[in-house]
């Protein structure tokens, strides 16, 4: 499979049945609210002190109307971008909004 069809994949997941792309997000972190679109970017600082950061490509719920977010993730060490590309990734809003907790404005 091509990494193009997985992404067309991941969209569809998203598309069909009771599902729907949105075009953007309002989602409770502690006592904040929050904003997510397309575009918005957020890091995650590893164990291994490297940061990831992930860059939301869509949002849309699943056919059970649960809020998703793909994003593509690049790492970065000292402020230097890695060669390194993990690729397009998919999570629950809540479990993208767990571990990127970070904004930042790029």
């Amino acid at each position: 499979m091509e990494q193009g069809d997985g992404l067309n994949v991941q969209h569809d997941i998203l598309a069909r049945g009771n599902g729907q792309i949105l075009p953007s997000v309002f989602f409770k972190r502690g006592e904040k609210l929050e904003y997510m679109r397309p575009g918005s970017t957020f890091q995650h600082l590893r164990d291994d002190n490297l940061i990831e950061i992930a860059c939301v490509e869509s949002l849309g719920t699943d056919l059970y109307g649960i809020p998703h977010v793909r994003f593509q993730i690049s790492l970065t060490r000292d402020k230097k971008f890695l060669d390194f590309d993990k690729g397009t990734r998919m999570l629950a809003l809540s479990s993208f909004a767990d571990r990127y907790r970070e904004r930042i404005v790029i």
